[in-house]
């Protein structure tokens, strides 16, 4: 794991940054993430993030070759960080007492992710959609908790049908809806009715509760 870790965090020249450089190498990355609040993916240019990152387009090219694998490095960190925590977010829940409370915290915990998480979460979809299989491999990992989980839960209650497609079609429904969420807003769904929306969902399809 310690060898996978280096060789993410390489930088061009094949060396594994000391304290300072990883630092600067950071600094790089949340530059990009705060750019991508406003500037679209594609528009977005290495001199952009280093004028963000207060360094030099020289500097940036030390850390990485291009704008795409600095957005690999981010969507790999969030998967590797997330794909635990999304599963407990679903198994450190009390489904048999308070299976309504536990469906309204596994919604909202998504929807909170994605909106926490927006700029790089966009770039994954994206380019999953468009067949990179890079960042859908990055994709797959990051849900494969959150589906596992489901998928166990849905077992445990006996659920008619395949218990891995409820969990599958379950995962990929909040990820889409939590990722389109403000534009539902804007249309005139509150939060809290999304989450209400979302919870009776996962009542249902995994829980069996109508």
């Amino acid at each position: 794991m310690t060898e996978v870790k280096n060789q993410r965090l390489r930088a061009s020249d094949g060396r594994v940054p000391g304290r300072r450089g990883l630092a600067t190498r950071q600094r790089m990355l949340d530059a990009t993430s705060t750019l991508l609040g406003t500037v679209a993916y594609r528009d977005l240019k290495v001199v952009d993030i280093a004028r963000e990152a207060g360094t030099s387009p020289a500097t940036f090219y030390q850390y990485f070759p291009d704008v795409e694998s600095a957005m690999l490095a981010m969507a790999a960190t969030l998967g590797e960080a997330w794909n635990e925590d999304l599963s407990k977010l679903i198994t450190n829940r009390d489904w048999v007492s308070d299976p309504d409370g536990s469906a309204h915290m596994v919604a909202d915990g998504m929807l909170e992710f994605w909106t926490r998480h927006k700029p790089v979460l966009r770039v994954l979809d994206l380019a999953s959609m468009e067949g990179d299989l890079r960042f859908r491999e990055i994709r797959t990992h990051l849900l494969a908790g959150a589906t596992a989980a489901l998928m166990d839960l849905a077992r445990e209650r006996n659920i008619p049908g395949d218990p891995m497609a409820s969990a599958g079609v379950v995962v990929g429904m909040l990820a889409h809806v939590a990722n389109h969420q403000h534009g539902l807003e804007r249309w005139g769904v509150s939060h809290e009715v999304l989450v209400e929306t979302v919870a009776g969902i996962i009542r249902r399809t995994i829980l069996g509760i109508i």
